[in-house]
């Protein structure tokens, strides 16, 4: 599992988790990773967004500091389809998959 800091410009939009090409978001308004379709057609395909890899202690700092969250009235469909997601990944988990990848 390979991890990223997803920027648009200089604004910092997402810790990603790239895991055998699915791309997951750290949404902080639920505390988990997610499957995003969408920004894993930008990494694969669009590349509107930059990614920047980073290491598991980089990427808790940046989840500290409230990369991830997302407005509660602007992204309401969004995050209730992220809190009914029945299969997310818990962040103690993302996190030691990746330091533990060779990747």
């Amino acid at each position: 599992m390979r991890l990223y800091l997803v920027k648009e410009e200089e604004r910092l939009v997402w810790v990603a988790a790239l895991a055998h090409e699915v791309m997951y978001s750290y949404v902080a308004n639920t505390g988990k990773f997610h499957n995003n379709n969408a920004l894993r057609n930008d990494f694969y395909m669009v590349r509107d967004l930059t990614y920047e890899p980073i290491g598991p202690a980089e990427a808790r700092r940046l989840i500290d500091q409230g990369v991830g969250t997302l407005d509660e009235a602007r992204s309401a469909t969004s995050l209730a389809k992220w809190r009914a997601d029945p299969n997310p990944l818990a962040l103690a988990d993302v996190l030691a998959m990746a330091a533990g990848s060779n990747d």
